[in-house]
């Protein structure tokens, strides 16, 4: 089972002042004049911008997505919901990463509409986090919440660590699956997920 823990915290109250100081202190560390007109207010938009982008620490993304609405036998597909846009911040350098989740899922005793999945994107997303792993975990809330015979999920990103810094690469996607269920281990049903994901 996957972890759905974020990093390791101490899970203490954030004190915005706190973290408006150490934001002025780095600014400074790295050369900046903290007291110039244009920069003076920035360490507390910082730590503004922070309790917003680092909000899903104490979500819950099983509730998040709900329980789904029942259904009664077998239904008789897959579904899919595509193209769900989201941003996050990448653990290694605090720069955010943006694109799209895609999930396809095979119901076992109830639907999820694109509002849930949208939620529950926003509660894994808001934390440090690698995309390989917000994949992994969007899988396997899927799985666990809806109770789903099996999931495909394939994540797009785009990563600042690439396009703001060192060689600026501009443009390149990386693309990340994860698979649970019957999309785990039936290549025909696997298959048949990745059409619907647009994969060939």
């Amino acid at each position: 089972m996957t972890d759905l823990a974020a990093v390791a915290t101490t899970h203490t109250t954030p004190d915005l002042e706190a973290a408006a100081d150490g934001i002025r202190r780095y600014m400074r560390a790295v050369g900046l004049d903290t007291e110039h007109p244009t920069l003076i207010d920035t360490p507390r938009r910082v730590a503004e911008a922070a309790l917003d982008l680092f909000s899903g620490m104490e979500g819950n993304p099983h509730r998040a997505l709900g329980g789904g609405e029942p259904i009664e036998g077998v239904y008789p597909g897959p579904v899919a919901v595509l193209d769900v846009p989201y941003s996050s911040m990448c653990e290694h350098h605090l720069l955010p990463f943006q694109g799209t989740v895609s999930v396809v899922y095979l119901p076992g005793r109830a639907l999820a509409g694109i509002g849930d999945f949208d939620a529950m994107l926003r509660v894994l997303a808001a934390r440090p986090q690698m995309q390989e792993r917000l994949a992994d975990q969007i899988a396997q809330v899927t799985l666990e919440t809806l109770d789903a015979q099996g999931v495909l999920v394939r994540l797009t990103a785009e990563h600042a660590c690439m396009w703001a810094r060192g060689e600026r690469t501009v443009g390149a996607t990386a693309f990340s699956l994860a698979a649970r269920g019957v999309y785990d281990t039936d290549p025909a049903a696997r298959a048949e997920a990745r059409v619907l994901l647009g994969m060939h």
